[in-house]
């Protein structure tokens, strides 16, 4: 139970990443004014191009850690293979975030230029909607990694998180900023985690089994976190140069970390290297600065190889 609790309060502690990382997307896209032509072609070479590159990466490394007597050899056997895993989880589970990021990018120059012709007062109220619609789509099961059917549940589970870009353009714009501000967001961030972590815990105890709703991305406690670490970190400059350099180094790289991160945990994974290996106080960060180090490692030698940085992320 006590390393239970560890994992419950880690996790609950982390639903923000990737509310966060739409919020930040829809600070600094929804302001633009575009020329569609350019914006598609950007993210064409930025998102997809790479995406694309390690889809390949992860078929093959799925191919090569199965058990001999279940590679597919020929050819065509090895396509029926890769189809299946495709449509089974898209190639890899955490690649659900991608297919999602190419179906909102291209929505975003329409949906920044309708959104700009409002006040904040009616942004606000958009917003307020969107909180309402996705508390009742929460018992809803959204298809987010299989491509065999269920369309309509994966776009909605897109059009939900869409949100969090116009939830991130009206932070960004709202004329608010204080110390105060900070410590009050940081005090409702540090009370999401216990309100997780707690109800995580009776809900499962109640359930007779692990119950995660609490941790999705789409719940009202996650999108109360969400707004309070933004808010925290809003307009915040670094002043020390190592660490700039080191956030800058990593940010440069981070999408590039993400598509292959899942590899190295796996790879860590098959040579026994997870979190038992010590108290998990100390085995979690351990293999958290590790599974970054090696991801960012592998994306920095990708991208000094001839023509890598524009497959590298």
């Amino acid at each position: 139970m006590p390393y239970w609790w560890i994992g419950n309060i880690v996790d609950s502690a982390v639903r923000f990443a990737v509310p966060l990382f739409l919020m930040l997307s829809g600070a600094t896209l929804l302001g633009k004014e575009y020329k569609l032509s350019e914006f598609y072609k950007k993210r064409f070479m930025r998102v997809l191009l790479p995406f694309l590159f390690w889809m390949v990466v992860y078929w093959v490394y799925r191919w090569t850690v199965l058990h001999p007597k279940q590679q597919p050899q020929d050819f065509l056997t090895i396509l029926k293979w890769a189809k299946v895993l495709f449509l089974k989880e898209g190639v890899s589970k955490h690649f659900w975030y991608i297919y999602m990021i190419l179906v909102i990018y291209l929505i975003v120059p329409f949906l920044g230029k309708g959104i700009r012709k409002l006040n904040l007062s009616m942004v606000s109220n958009i917003l307020l909607l969107w909180v309402i619609l996705t508390f009742g789509c929460k018992s809803m099961p959204l298809n987010m990694y299989s491509w065999a059917d269920n369309y309509g549940s994966k776009l909605l589970g897109y059009f939900l998180y869409s949100g969090y870009l116009i939830l991130g353009y009206y932070l960004y714009n709202l004329p608010v900023t204080s110390p105060k501000i900070r410590f009050s967001a940081a005090m409702v961030f540090i009370l999401s985690i216990v309100f997780s972590a707690v109800s995580t815990y009776f809900f499962s105890k109640s359930a007779h089994k692990v119950d995660l709703c609490m941790y999705s991305y789409l719940s009202i406690n996650t999108i109360i976190q969400s707004i309070a670490i933004f808010m925290c970190i809003k307009n915040l400059s670094i002043k020390n140069n190592l660490v700039e350099r080191i956030q800058n180094n990593i940010s440069n790289s981070s999408y590039g970390i993400y598509l292959v991160h899942i590899m190295v945990i796996d790879i860590f994974f098959q040579n026994s290297i997870y979190w038992s290996f010590a108290h998990p106080l100390i085995s979690l960060p351990f293999l958290t600065a590790m599974v970054l180090s090696c991801s960012y490692g592998i994306i920095y030698v990708l991208k000094k190889i001839p023509l890598g940085k524009y497959v590298a992320g």
